[in-house]
């Protein structure tokens, strides 16, 4: 299996957005491909980081406006995509 990591922190406010200005909505194996992103399981792992990326930043949108309940409903969503992503779908 051919695999390669993508070396981002989605935890990072920064981070995000640069995440999401340069990839956008883009989803699948195309995102995969701009990710470089190999092996079995491509798709699923850049689906999983634009998911969390985009749950990220409408968490820190929310907070950055006093939302904070609605903060931590988007805050449960990143941490559902995170513990259902594989060990080995290092970001």
């Amino acid at each position: 299996m051919n695999t390669k990591s993508v070396d981002l922190n989605l935890d990072d406010e920064n981070e995000v957005e640069d995440f999401l200005a340069t990839y956008g909505t883009l989803k699948g194996r195309a995102l995969a491909n701009r990710l470089e992103i190999t092996g079995a399981g491509c798709v699923r792992r850049a689906n999983n980081l634009s998911g969390y990326a985009w749950n990220k930043h409408t968490a820190i949108a929310c907070r950055k406006r006093g939302e904070i309940e609605d903060a931590l409903r988007y805050e449960a969503i990143c941490e559902r995509i995170y513990g259902r992503m594989d060990r080995r779908d290092q970001w």
